[in-house]
């Protein structure tokens, strides 16, 4: 991108650029974690018997592959209450300080 181009882009147009190059930089980093993790379950399985060997996802999983499974759940309406009770507890602590 040149300068002049850069410099002509309003926030938004700049934040869409951004994103648009975070989400291809974080595929790329996904692509070098899955050559390596191949690399070292290949040197590791040939030093395996087939009977322990196992799925390279089992043997070195990696963080985005577990991050659907771990999705934590919506907060009761009384959780809600009592994590209000408790900010708004600490809030007046400190107003006291």
């Amino acid at each position: 991108m040149r300068p002049e181009d850069f410099e002509a882009l309003t926030p938004a147009e700049f934040i869409y650029a951004w994103l648009g190059w975070s989400e291809q930089e974080q595929i790329r980093q996904q692509q070098m974690w899955e050559r390596e993790r191949w690399a070292v379950w290949v040197l590791t399985s040939i030093q395996l018997d087939r009977k322990e060997r196992r799925a390279m996802t089992e043997m070195f999983p990696l963080p985005w592959e577990t991050e659907a499974t771990e999705t934590p759940e919506p907060l009761t309406m009384q959780e809600r209450r009592e994590r209000i009770k408790r900010i708004l507890n600490a809030s007046k602590h400190d107003e006291k300080q």
